[in-house]
């Protein structure tokens, strides 16, 4: 939403609504916003949730027309959001992308003068990974899977099935989107997350097998007498969803095996069905049929131990019968060892035997592709990502080495990574079994189990991320490479420090300089003939600064091209996975995804890594339901895979950018940037901005709960720090409160220090222009008079000004109640006092953008401000929601009386229902205040009796004027939360 003070003008005035109820918000909104204009001390938002709330108080505006506003405001927000991810993607046509793939590999193919390369670059090009999708289960499925189909099917004008919508089947799509309440499915589990994550899988898997098809008609036409040689790759799929063990501890060993035989069994069927199909068109008495029914056969068995294996272990539980039938899984998995399909090499000897007897028959292209299928996936739809905590590292070797002090303790650090070299040199690897993880209690040992386990019974020839959150010190990467040694998996792990932490990036090439001047280490990454970074945006985002981090992350890649040089390990592949999501507070670019794509892997970068020889493998996160959204389909699938090869096998631009030259001042404005985020995440009073509402704003979000539990008896606590919440709810409860912080904060205080050099850069340096439009569109998105009518709900000053201003007595009661249970809370002033501090960077930022558009009127820079309708369709939504606020503190001060017995007073019930901890307060209230049910048929006994025993201290009343509505204006509180997302453009 464009804010106060705007740096430009707005666009053309927005359509007139129909509806009678928006006619009638708009009104209320115009009137408010002449208001403002007249009276720089007036908030549009502001007036405009009190004439709501006053009408709701009154009825005349009443629950069903409620109802149908939000429900059409939500439609608009929803069509925005789809019109956003429809120009995001680029070209969504499947047939358009296939030809465009076509281009790029004859591209590749063909030489200057149109004539084809040598076969063997051709084919040493296609045939190895060059970019990886990573689906996650990051908490940001705010969305139910059925609307996010429909997103994609209006923003892609197709149903999911590829078809072309026409109008009447369009018309049917938008009337469910209106008539359907958006949130989250109600159970969202783990399960859930597994099945979704799936089922994107599966669209990646169709998109990379027809990049397959091109390449090898590619081949054909180009190579005819070699082309059968070919064994494309290119690209990659892998999961941690149901492997993240980072901060949680709900996931058992059992599920997560469990969770790899779902992949491992969908992929197997896949091949069984494409085996059974080439079987099914060959004549009687072929030769190939056969192998093919050989090939069945082999896939039927190992199908069939893996159905078995995978039911048992989903059913899982604790306690000595479910061990018992764990035992029994167990050990028909280990007496079936030498039987069992667990190497992809196995299958792809096979089909090397089918490709040969085919000859250039009409199967071999099917042939072909099916191999580079096995290939690209081995023995499952998406390779393994596990991931667990350095501190859970820490704690697995902590006795080993006698880790009293923290790792990099400067007293101590060198000691302890001798310490733990020397392990790694004689350690004698373990034998362990299925039991083994069911005593062990340590998470990092038992991740590693898990490794083992995955490598001996379901793919000896996957590669297996471990990934290792938070990894500040190498004294962490040698101890993961103690366990991989001692559980007899380290030929299988790629070992992987994640920095997303200030210090892991301050010295994320210090750390990984450290570890290579250790002989097992080098001799490690040596046998693996790969080094696996990854880098994170979230956290970082958060403590730095969305673009200070960004420009930390990228300095870390550019000196890893350095230090690979210089410890003469040019030779190794490089793999570097950018953990980031679909929204700004996660680091994705939102102008398109090919811009997404060069933010993470800047042309610098590719260049530098191009010079030096090394080979990259890029590989970004798709992270929980947001991720999900952009591969919901099979042609939005297609479509992001056309624009991960177009990254990849597009040369970069040769052009230096300045940015690069400018080494002083870019430091400094970063330095800027991230002074000013370090500070304010260091300001108590900022802890209160994100706990005030915090996320009860929103819907959960994710199987790992992120809401504080409500104490009884306690007030709920405010955040002693902002680490105690996770990066994305954070980010989301921001884009809540309308102040997107994380991106731009401390930028207008970073361009006030130099301004024509700020406007030249922009001018000049594409980089630099990228990182900045990140913090244009947080701009847009940012408006203070939104923020600040939400911190005012926490003044008892408005509320006595309500009650001063109120005709009605009763009304005017329950503000003046309202605003003593405010001022106990004492939010007030902290939040006033952050607010300040943000809002004159604010100005400052406002400020530079005006003028940098005044400079570059003509040039076709468009003005940094939302569209008129986007911003009259979220000022609506924050409104409503204010008023509904309104209405639920007011019925919480009419909460009745109850006695001390119940371990809660009243006050903190009434205080946690102001700050919209509805639910757990909900739950204690039905327990102060029980709904008797109604007795059955009396029984006949002789004789009458007018007694009514405790039916008559039955609070049925209570409920169903008070706590009921409480609970469904909640209800919509959350859903408009659901809508300001779709406004924004994502979760977090």
């Amino acid at each position: 939403m464009a804010s106060r003070p705007e740096p430009c003008a707005e666009a053309e005035a927005p359509a007139v609504r129909p509806d009678a109820e928006l006619e009638l918000l708009a009104a209320i909104l115009a009137e408010a916003r002449a208001a403002a204009e007249r009276d720089p001390l007036a908030n549009p938002i502001q007036r405009t949730a009190i004439e709501l709330a006053r009408r709701l108080r009154d009825g005349s505006l009443e629950r069903s027309a409620l109802e149908r506003l939000l429900r059409r405001l939500t439609r608009e927000a929803f069509l925005a959001r789809a019109r956003r991810l429809r120009a995001y993607l680029g070209e969504i046509d499947p047939e358009a992308n296939a030809a465009r793939i076509r281009a790029l590999l004859r591209a590749l193919a063909l030489g200057p003068e149109g004539k084809p390369v040598p076969f063997a670059r051709f084919a040493a090009t296609v045939g190895r990974v060059h970019f990886g999708f990573v689906v996650t289960a990051h908490p940001t499925f705010a969305l139910s899977e059925r609307l996010g189909a429909l997103l994609v099917a209006v923003a892609s004008d197709r149903d999911l099935s590829g078809e072309p919508l026409d109008p009447a089947r369009r018309a049917a799509l938008l009337a469910e989107v209106e008539a359907t309440p958006h949130r989250p499915e109600p159970e969202l589990d783990l399960a859930l997350e597994h099945r979704r994550s799936m089922r994107v899988l599966r669209n990646l898997r169709v998109a990379i097998e027809r990049v397959h098809a091109i390449a090898l008609e590619v081949a054909r036409e180009l190579w005819p007498d070699r082309w059968s040689e070919l064994v494309p790759r290119l690209l990659s799929s892998a999961s941690w969803v149901g492997y993240d063990t980072d901060g949680r501890a709900d996931i058992p060993w059992y599920a997560t095996i469990a969770s790899r035989l779902a992949l491992q069994r969908d992929q197997l069927e896949h091949y069984a069905a494409i085996v059974r199909a080439l079987r099914a068109d060959l004549a009687p008495g072929d030769p190939l049929a056969a192998l093919l029914e050989l090939l069945e056969a082999r896939l039927a068995l190992a199908l069939k131990s893996c159905a078995e294996e995978h039911e048992a272990l989903s059913a899982g539980g604790e306690g000595p019968l479910a061990e018992a039938a764990l035992a029994r899984v167990a050990r028909t998995m280990a007496l079936g060892l030498p039987w069992r399909l667990r190497d992809s090499a196995e299958l792809l000897a096979l089909l090397d035997r089918c490709v040969a007897v085919a000859g250039d028959g009409p199967h071999k292209p099917r042939l072909l592709a099916l191999r580079a299928s096995v290939a690209t996936f081995g023995l499952a739809l998406a390779r393994t990502h596990l991931r667990v905590n350095a501190l859970q590292l820490h704690n697995a070797v902590r006795k080993l080495v006698g880790l009293d002090h923290p790792p990099d303790d400067p007293t101590r650090r060198l000691s302890y990574l001798d310490a733990i070299a020397r392990l790694i040199e004689t350690v004698e690897p373990v034998e362990i079994n299925f039991g083994s993880l069911v005593q062990e209690k340590a998470t990092a040992r038992r991740a590693m189990m898990i490794a083992a386990r995955l490598a001996k019974y379901l793919d000896a020839s996957e590669p297996i991320r471990f990934l290792i959150a938070e990894c500040e010190t190498p004294f962490t990467l040698l101890a993961a490479l103690y366990l991989a040694e001692l559980f007899g998996v380290a030929d299988r792990l790629d070992i992987t420090p994640l920095f997303e932490t200030k210090k892991a990036l301050e010295r994320g090439v210090a750390i990984l300089d450290e570890v290579l001047a250790v002989p097992v280490w080098r001799a490690h990454l040596e046998r693996r003939g790969r080094i696996c970074i990854q880098t994170g945006y979230s956290d970082a985002g958060r403590y730095l600064g969305q673009t200070a981090a960004a420009v930390a992350i990228e300095k870390l890649r550019l000196g890893l091209v350095e230090l690979l040089a210089r410890h003469g390990l040019a030779g190794l592949e490089v793999v570097i996975f950018d953990t980031h999501g679909e929204s700004i507070g996660r680091g994705a670019h939102p102008e398109s995804l090919a811009e997404r794509f060069a933010y993470l892997d800047t042309p610098e970068c590719r260049r530098r890594f191009a010079a030096a020889g090394l080979a990259v493998i890029e590989e970004t996160s798709w992270q929980g339901g947001d991720g999900y959204l952009l591969l919901q389909s099979e042609a939005s699938a297609f479509a992001v895979v056309a624009r991960a090869l177009e990254h990849v096998l597009t040369p970069p631009d040769p052009e230096p950018d300045p940015f690069y030259a400018e080494n002083a001042y870019v430091d400094e404005f970063f330095a800027a940037v991230r002074l000013f985020n370090e500070r304010v995440l260091e300001d108590p009073a900022y802890s209160t901005l994100l706990a005030s509402f915090g996320t009860n704003l929103l819907y959960p979000s994710g199987s790992r709960p992120v809401r504080r539990q409500f104490d009884p008896g306690i007030r709920p606590a405010l955040l002693d720090h902002p680490s105690q919440i996770r990066a994305i709810p954070h980010n989301a409860v921001l884009q809540q409160l309308g102040v997107l912080a994380n991106t731009i904060g401390g930028v207008g205080r970073a361009i006030a220090k130099d301004p024509e050099r700020f406007h030249r850069l922009y001018r000049e340096s594409r980089r630099f222009r990228a990182l900045v439009r990140m913090v244009e569109y947080a701009f847009m998105f940012t408006d203070f008079d939104v923020t600040r009518a939400i911190a005012q709900r926490f003044d008892p000053g408005f509320w006595l000004a309500r009650a001063r201003a109120e005709r009605d007595p009763s009304a005017s009661e329950e503000f003046v109640e309202v605003a003593a249970h405010v001022e106990r809370m004492g939010l007030f002033d902290g939040l006033a006092r952050i607010l300040r501090v943000l809002e004159r960077d604010h100005l400052d930022l406002a400020g530079a953008l005006r003028e940098h558009r005044r400079r570059t009127r003509g040039a076709g820079e468009k003005p940094v401000a939302v569209d008129p309708a986007t911003r009259d369709n979220l000022h609506m939504l924050h409104a409503l929601r204010l008023a509904l606020v309104e209405r639920i503190a007011c019925a919480a001060v009419r909460v009745p009386d109850f006695s001390d017995r119940h371990e809660v007073t009243r006050d903190a019930l009434v205080e946690a229902l102001l700050r919209l901890e509805v639910e757990p307060a909900l739950q204690l209230l039905g327990r102060i205040f029980p709904v008797l049910e109604a007795r059955r048929e009396p029984l006949d006994w002789g004789e009458p009796s007018t007694y009514g025993g405790d039916r008559e201290q039955s609070y049925a009343q209570e409920h169903e004027f008070l706590f009921r509505p409480i609970a469904e204006d909640y209800d919509l509180v959350r859903r408009i939360g659901s809508a300001i997302v779709h406004q924004v453009g994502a979760f977090g």
